[in-house]
């Protein structure tokens, strides 16, 4: 698929998630629960991601998680070369943290769409505790952060919407506008 598509179902995906923080926090957050937002919003329970989160999870809890999972999408899908990783490692992290079957599960239904979603992750480890001594050093060169960014051999090129060479390339439905 290519890069703008995919960008395309990634922001269409983001305004999904947005809805979903925006009635978890109309609801009563102390007695709500993502089950009971599905039941009573039928255009939510229609979201197949949605359904892997856990249903117990309180609605104030999924709007936490959701927006810590989502808030950095926005400006990385607004980069030249987008970090795909970086943004399905920050919904698993915040939104599924502890709920594998659930990341699977989400993981599948967003493959419906952007083929790639939740590929060649790192294992999950839990943070561990450093002191600003420790954390400065593992701060990566700026050609260790490049070499970070480089797909691997052999994996095809994604066509970017930046390689046009035009200020404001034209959107994937409208072609050589």
């Amino acid at each position: 698929m290519k890069d703008a598509f995919e960008r395309r179902a990634l922001l269409l995906h983001l305004g999904d998630a947005l809805h979903a923080i925006d009635v978890a926090l109309a609801a009563d957050a102390t007695r709500h629960t993502v089950r009971d937002l599905l039941n009573a919003h039928a255009d939510l329970a229609a979201h197949a991601w949605l359904a892997a989160v856990s249903p117990a999870t309180t609605a104030a809890d999924f709007a936490k998680q959701a927006s810590a999972s989502f808030a950095a999408w926005p400006a990385q899908l607004l980069e030249e070369q987008v970090d795909y990783a970086q943004l399905a490692l920050a919904v698993r992290d915040n939104l599924f943290a502890g709920n594998a079957a659930g990341w699977r599960a989400y993981v599948d239904a967003m493959k419906r769409e952007v083929e790639w979603f939740g590929d060649a992750l790192p294992a999950h480890a839990e943070p561990t505790a450093q002191t600003f001594e420790s954390a400065d050093a593992d701060v990566p060169s700026a050609d260790a952060a490049d070499v970070e960014r480089a797909e691997e051999p052999g994996e095809p090129q994604r066509e970017s919407v930046e390689s046009n060479g035009r200020l404001y390339p034209s959107w994937p439905w409208k072609p050589g506008v």
